[in-house]
């Protein structure tokens, strides 16, 4: 971890141009952000665990972070959310107050702007209007924690790897790669559906077999999108 000096006006930038931010008046931003500073980490790293986050709240402004969790006994380990740029973490600490026993890993170099969490908690009991873009938020983050739970039991690894591809499509490049799942090992894009690797590796066989995907290194394409959103209607 690096600390770099304050910038208050590079963060006042950052922060007023998040979504998370967008109702609040700039005198409430820029009071915000001199307690903020700028932290960093590089790729493999742990950025931080359940007691630093009792005590500072982040802001990822770039890189990914993964949330997981690891089974002791079996050593398995189950993906629980990429954090990306404009996450907040951690919400569960900054509400209760309590730990939140999670592991996590920088997928990249990452940097987040931190604020002591007892600064950011009273700061959103001094704005409810902040509420206007925290409670979306929220609701955001729980349905995507629903429908994962709900697909984990329903859904077979086929289905679960279809539906996560045509989640992070990214419909807006050539050559169809994949937003925020771009070039994760295939490990790890296996700990995000709840399964092996050998499993998801049959998967991605059978889909470049039926010339759905192209794989090159790390890199996984997608060759024949419409096909891959027609399948995960009909597997799903």
């Amino acid at each position: 971890m690096k600390k770099l000096s304050s910038n208050n006006e590079n963060y006042y930038q950052v922060v007023a141009g998040s979504t998370h931010f967008s109702t609040m008046q700039e005198a409430a931003i820029r009071e915000l952000i001199t307690h903020f500073h700028l932290e960093t980490w590089r790729k493999g790293s742990i950025p931080f665990d359940e007691l630093t986050t009792l005590r500072k709240f982040y802001v990822i402004l770039k890189g990914r972070v993964k949330v997981y969790q690891v089974n002791e006994n079996t050593g398995k380990e189950y993906i629980i959310e990429i954090l990306h740029k404009g996450s907040l973490f951690d919400i569960i600490c900054l509400l209760d107050g309590q730990q939140h026993f999670v592991l996590t890993e920088a997928l990249d170099d990452v940097e987040a702007l931190v604020a002591p969490m007892h600064i950011a908690r009273e700061w959103l009991r001094q704005h409810p209007d902040f509420n206007q873009t925290l409670l979306p938020y929220l609701g955001r983050k729980m349905r995507f924690l629903e429908e994962n739970s709900t697909d984990l039991a329903l859904l077979s690894t086929w289905a679960r790897t279809l539906k996560l591809f045509t989640k992070h499509l990214d419909r807006n490049a050539n050559n169809h790669k994949l937003k925020l799942i771009n070039n994760l090992s295939h490990t790890d894009l296996a700990n995000i559906i709840g399964s092996a690797r050998n499993v998801l590796n049959r998967h991605l066989q059978k889909l470049k077999k039926e010339d759905i995907i192209d794989i090159e290194r790390s890199q996984i394409y997608i060759k024949n999108a419409e096909a891959l959103i027609q399948k995960q209607r009909r597997d799903s």
